[in-house]
């Protein structure tokens, strides 16, 4: 049973680790609003995360494999990515960004943005279409609900540590910053977004021709 707790720990962290859109737009806002904007980017990113986890558990993941649902998930997440991506730039331009104060404006819709982008990330579907859901549907599903359960609770465990954990260090490297390294972490940020939306755009459009 602790093995697959801790299983679902390291499969969480191991997903949630590499680089993306959901760790630019923690530490865009983190930057500017400190800890509790970045966390709350990161705890919407666990909804999305979840969905998928549940949706490779009962079966349904498959199913976005059907190119029309793949289609719609790739074409809202181009569009969250240059939304988002495009913000970012405007911050980093913005005379006002210099500002690094509460950043109480920044808590507004950082949840949602989070659960977004996680739900709409086309990395999370091939994720658990391929080698989250066969490690699920071979060492998870087939022992039982305890065993699901264990996985799903090891699995919010990693999650939520390494959401703290990135929150933690955006707020702590912030006291590091100085305006114009600021506005330059934000521009990067916010063109890192607009190249995954770029290429996400290019995979869809190469595929379809």
């Amino acid at each position: 049973m602790l093995s697959t707790v801790f299983a679902g720990t390291i499969i969480a962290i191991s997903f949630a680790a590499p680089p993306g859109p959901v760790a630019m737009e923690t530490i865009r806002r983190g930057l500017r609003g400190g800890f509790h904007p970045a966390l709350r980017v990161q705890l919407g990113s666990i909804i999305g995360d979840l969905a998928w986890c549940a949706a490779a558990l009962i079966g349904l993941a498959p199913l976005a494999q059907i190119a029309i649902i793949r289609t719609l998930i790739g074409i809202i997440g181009v569009v969250l990515l240059l939304y988002f991506g495009a913000i970012g730039i405007r911050d980093a331009l913005r005379q006002s960004s210099l500002n690094l104060g509460a950043g109480g404006g920044e808590k507004k819709g950082a949840f949602r943005a989070g659960a977004a982008m996680a739900l709409a990330n086309p990395m999370a579907v091939g994720y658990w279409v391929s080698v989250g859901g066969i490690m699920i549907s071979k060492g998870i599903i087939d022992s039982g609900m305890s065993q699901t359960g264990a996985f799903i609770a090891g699995f919010i465990a990693g999650m939520i540590l390494w959401a703290v954990a990135m929150a933690a260090i955006v707020r702590f490297g912030k006291r590091l910053v100085n305006p114009l390294a600021f506005r330059a972490i934000t521009f990067v940020c916010g063109a890192a977004m607009l190249f995954f939306g770029f290429a996400l755009a290019s995979q869809m459009i190469s595929a379809i021709l």
